[in-house]
């Protein structure tokens, strides 16, 4: 049984409302888009909209698909922030206690969803995914070479992107001198930019290997990495003024509304358009984080930071649950979008709530005991008195020690 060498815990608060935000994100486009292949357009919005508007909306919520991505921002950040706090107190990173961590995070689940995938197989007349490539953490080459298969499996790309970088990440942070990290993780964006372009040159179905191919968005977890270690080492500020932070908030704003994230159409469009999401988002989810005047500060517990301590469940049934309930609305012939929302927010709540503290607490205790640096919140619902004391100040002083001076310190473009 492993013990951590520090009763202080490292809890940036805020990130489970943004891991929330994130999940939720997905569980409205996949509301929306599967309504629409079964029953169409929501009548609502049919109704109401021109055809024009009627793109637009749509356009919108297939950004919404950006919230994996801003899942894959997160990984990156924390875990690299965590791995670089485990060196300077130890002088080296327990690679093995690592793996052993996030088995216990996201195992669990993640095969639960494979085991899952042959009763909706048989149930609903769907196709075998590759169990064989979906159990080594290679399912997004199955969705690559063979298309979409189960809805239990189809999403779980984002996961095997997230395995693949947990395979180096430690061993980058663990082994090479710490001040080549960033120009290692820049190296690997701009590997993947280089392989979205061979791609679109060479590649006839483009749109799915760009979209679930690890070496086209691993980047992102890459470009978290490099935000961790920036932060980490007051590189990079948020004390910017509110005039400044609106000129960025707005130009992320509009992209959002008007481009569409994940169209491809040119080398210009396919290597570089994410980043012109992924840096304003970046900059933003900082202020959130870490600037003691941000625009909508959360600094006490609230409903969100529970959900998004679930988040995880959240985006792994939230498929299942929704693709459940639209064939059950289709058998009864229910076409009622706004009832199809109540019910899948309440199904997806019970089934996430169930799973939380069934099947992912119990393996959260063991991920603790693997822990050389405590992180998050502690899993019991009390704590004592000295755990109290020691916790807070710890995130007072992520909240505070971020407005140091910009100086010749500026961000990676």
């Amino acid at each position: 049984m492993a013990e951590t060498i520090d009763t202080q815990r490292i809890y940036f608060r805020n990130l489970d409302i943004l891991r929330f935000i994130a999940a939720y994100m997905i569980v409205l486009l996949h509301c929306f888009f599967g309504w629409q292949v079964k029953f169409g357009d929501p009548g609502f919005l049919a109704s109401s909209l021109s055809p024009s508007q009627m793109d637009r909306f749509e356009l919108i919520m297939h950004n919404f698909s950006f919230g994996v991505d801003v899942f894959f921002i997160i990984s990156g950040f924390l875990l690299t922030y965590l791995l670089l706090n485990e060196r300077e107190k130890n002088g080296k990173v327990d690679v093995m206690k690592f793996y052993i961590r996030r088995a216990f995070r996201i195992w669990p689940l993640y095969f639960f969803m494979i085991l899952l995938a042959p009763l909706l197989v048989y149930f609903f007349n769907e196709q075998s995914p590759s169990y064989a490539l979906h159990f080594t953490f290679l399912g997004n080459f199955d969705l690559i070479a063979n298309g979409p298969k189960s809805v239990a499996t189809n999403h779980l790309w984002s996961i095997c992107i997230e395995e693949h970088f947990y395979l180096f990440c430690p061993l980058l942070i663990g082994l090479i001198p710490l001040r080549k990290l960033p120009q290692i993780l820049l190296m690997i964006i701009l590997a993947c930019i280089v392989f979205r372009g061979y791609f679109l040159a060479s590649t006839a179905d483009y749109g799915m290997s760009y979209y679930v191919h690890t070496l086209s968005r691993i980047d992102i977890l890459a470009l978290g990495a490099l935000f961790g270690y920036l932060f980490y080492y007051r590189k990079i500020t948020f004390n910017h003024s509110l005039p400044i932070r609106f000129v960025i908030y707005s130009t992320f704003i509009l992209l959002f509304l008007n481009v569409n994230y994940v169209d491809s159409g040119n080398f210009l469009i396919d290597t570089m358009k994410k980043y012109l999401y992924v840096l304003p988002c970046a900059y933003w989810m900082g202020n959130f984080l870490f600037n003691p005047t941000a625009v909508f500060p959360m600094h006490k517990p609230n409903i969100l930071l529970q959900f998004g301590k679930a988040s995880y469940g959240i985006y792994m049934f939230n498929p299942v649950v929704i693709f459940l309930l639209i064939q059950l609305f289709a058998k009864y012939n229910w076409q009622n979008y706004f009832m199809f929302l109540a019910v899948v927010h309440v199904s997806l709540a019970a089934v996430t709530y169930l799973s939380y503290k069934y099947l992912e607490l119990p393996f959260l205790a063991l991920k603790e005991k693997y822990a050389v640096i405590k992180s998050g919140d502690p899993l019991k619902n009390k704590l004592t008195e000295k755990e109290t004391e020691i916790e807070q100040p710890i995130v007072l002083v992520q909240q505070e020690t971020i407005t140091v001076n910009t100086g010749n310190n500026t961000p990676i473009p």
